[in-house]
């Protein structure tokens, strides 16, 4: 008799036989890249073991090439599969990431035991998504220092547009450059350039790298359209260069240009869109809401860093205020404020669209709110109301700044108010009087100051003036001059000030005085002659004119004959008239036409004619008023025929 193998053992076998076919068919699908049949292998093998590390690895894998994120994060997530999931931080992360929840995605990689490479790159990478540009920028440097491999130049083009990042942040800022041996490299250094505000520099740049993008997309097998695809990035990024350079034509024309190819990215199209909307401004508003339209669809939130949102919220709110939409730019204005925390953006362009609708008092209250004086100041004089923007300049930080206090000179003296104007400057001086290092920067203000003290009638107060700006400008020896001039001739202190001043015999030598006193230097000559002649011509109407007035004696000018005048004879009296009004003159045979022709339409002969009161009363015109009878004659039309047939007749028989 055989041994007979006990069921249980018979069972473990087949369960063995079975996984290892599992196994075989998933390792098959993995190595063919059939991700779909290879997840249903993977599904198998758990069937079978449900505790399968690896199968359950594999599972998560094919989920993550099949582009099923959800699933792969649902599948990590399950309570179930916590101890098969225990060391897959790096899948998790991914999945989170690739579902744009980066802050979680973080969290995860910050909870792994051991930070690999690859969980080092992904970090890298969620810092970027964060903007977090300084730690992504560090942590990346480590990579590249500690790390060797194949993709040492993928890791340069992303740190480089790390750099670019951090350049628009802080343009001023001491950062790396790199070797430009890939068109994504260049076009990183361009863009680097462009944030610096170096847009002349960053041109050929860009340039240079769309000429390697489409020479590389060509050399790996792509067409012309796919080369032209992926250097749109480049091209938009040189019309944003050309754009900042005042070139708006040329910007806009590639813009255009990327457009009408209808590219696949979605955040490319957004940014050619508002630029070209800023080019418009407020002419073609049409195209300037459709184009904001497409900068603005569902998803790009994600595809753009917020402070390219930000601009584009800015400029929807503005082109909200042209397409007179004011709810709309309310609502964008809070938008701006709320997501991008860009308050006072939001005002200024919230106070734009209260003014534009006639509310100027709202316009005022909001810029107050968030301490925007100056903008709060453009809008009351807009209004008409000096007063009020003196009163609110006054009031304000920017008081002593050369710029307001120039501005508050001239409201105050168009206001005739001369003494505010010259306390105010006394103001100005105990303000600026131990700053030695504005001193050279603050000659004009001394310069009105003088000016304003001496239309106040304070002397003192205007030769201190003078002082302080013989100060500021110890060289120059007209402020000396005017120096002495305030002082006074009899002041000690003014003689040993013009002993500076250059001798006049050095100024008589360059001069002629009476050369100038004679030619009237100061005006043209014709404005010279018209004000002798005004002094000399009064009005008629005024007493007294004809007292010293002499009279204008007219220059006789010889009287200009025709070339063959006959002087023996006296000059035809009707030489002024027209030909057709002259006695001589005879009409052409044939044509019957009444000349009305002179000033009006008419001549003193077509008017006589015309002219019913002139004619005598005629009988007709006399008997007008008795009826009308009417005299028919004695022979009729026929009978006159008959008698010239007669008489044809008769000729024709002689």
């Amino acid at each position: 008799m055989t041994n007979q193998v006990p069921s249980c053992q018979k069972m473990s076998a087949n369960k063995e036989n079975n996984l290892v076919q599992a196994y075989v068919e998933l390792n098959k699908f993995c190595q063919s890249g059939e991700y779909e049949r290879a997840l249903k292998a993977a599904g198998k093998v758990l069937q079978i073991a449900p505790n399968e590390q690896k199968a359950f690895h594999c599972k998560v894998i094919c989920f993550i090439q099949l582009h099923n994120f959800k699933e792969a994060l649902s599948v990590l997530s399950n309570s179930k599969n916590a101890a098969l999931a225990a060391d897959l931080h790096f899948e998790k992360a991914y999945s989170q990431y690739r579902l744009n929840s980066s802050k979680e995605a973080l969290e995860t990689v910050d909870s792994a035991t051991e930070l690999t490479p690859a969980l080092k790159e992904l970090r890298a990478q969620i810092l970027y998504r964060l903007e977090q540009y300084q730690d992504c920028y560090n942590l990346y440097r480590d990579i590249v220092k500690n790390t060797t491999d194949d993709y040492e130049d993928e890791r340069k083009a992303n740190m480089s547009a790390v750099v670019a990042n951090l350049a628009a942040l802080n343009p001023s800022a001491d950062l790396p450059t790199f070797e430009e041996n890939t068109y994504e490299l260049s076009y990183n250094a361009g863009t680097t350039l462009a944030m610096r505000g170096k847009y002349n520099e960053a041109l050929p740049v860009l340039k240079k790298a769309e000429q390697a993008c489409s020479e590389s997309v060509i050399e790996d097998g792509g067409t012309e359209e796919e080369a032209k695809e992926e250097a749109a990035i480049i091209r938009v990024q040189q019309g944003y260069c050309q754009q900042q350079m005042g070139k708006e034509k040329e910007a806009g024309i590639l813009y255009h240009n990327v457009l009408k190819d209808r590219p696949s990215d979605q955040a490319l199209i957004a940014i050619a869109s508002n630029n070209l909307v800023v080019i418009n401004r407020d002419t073609n508003v049409f195209d300037s809401r459709k184009r904001m339209k497409a900068a603005t669809q569902d998803g790009l939130e994600h595809k753009l860093n917020s402070r390219q949102r930000a601009i584009i919220a800015y400029n929807q709110a503005v082109l909200a205020i042209y397409s007179n939409q004011p709810d709309f730019c309310k609502q964008c204005c809070v938008k701006l404020s709320r997501e991008f925390n860009q308050d006072k953006k939001a005002a200024l362009v919230e106070a734009s669209s209260l003014v534009k609708d006639g509310k100027r008092s709202q316009a005022v209250a909001l810029l107050l709110k968030q301490d925007l004086t100056l903008a709060a100041a453009q809008v009351l004089l807009a209004q008409g109301d000096r007063k009020a923007v003196v009163k609110l300049l006054e009031e304000s930080e920017y008081k002593y700044r050369p710029g307001i206090i120039g501005l508050l000179c001239t409201l105050l003296t168009a206001d005739n108010e001369y003494e505010k104007a010259s306390k105010l400057f006394s103001d100005v001086y105990e303000h600026y009087k131990d700053d030695i290092d504005n001193q050279a920067s603050l000659r004009s203000v001394w310069r009105a100051a003088a000016e304003a003290h001496a239309r106040a009638g304070r002397g003192a107060e205007a030769t201190r003036a003078h002082e302080a700006l013989a100060r500021a400008a110890p060289h120059d020896r007209r402020s000396l001059a005017r120096l002495v001039k305030a002082l006074g001739a009899h002041s000690p202190r003014a003689r040993e000030l013009a002993a500076g001043l250059p001798p006049i015999s050095q100024l008589e030598g360059k001069i002629d005085v009476d050369a100038l006193e004679s030619s009237k230097w100061m005006m043209g000559a014709k404005v010279v002659k018209k004000t002798v002649q005004s002094k000399q011509e009064q009005s008629p109407g005024t007493p007294g004119s004809e007292l010293g007035q002499k009279t204008k004696t007219r220059r006789k000018r010889k009287t200009k004959l025709p070339p063959n005048a006959d002087l023996s004879k006296p000059p035809d009296p009707e030489r002024w008239l027209p030909k057709y009004e002259r006695t001589a003159y005879r009409k052409r045979r044939g044509i019957r036409r009444d000349v009305i022709k002179g000033s009006q339409g008419m001549t003193t002969n077509a008017v006589d004619q015309y002219d019913m009161s002139k004619q005598t009363p005629s009988a007709a015109a006399t008997t007008a008023k008795s009826p009308r009878v009417e005299v028919k004659s004695a022979e009729s039309a026929w009978q006159r025929k008959q008698q010239q047939k007669k008489k044809g007749k008769a000729k024709g028989k002689w």
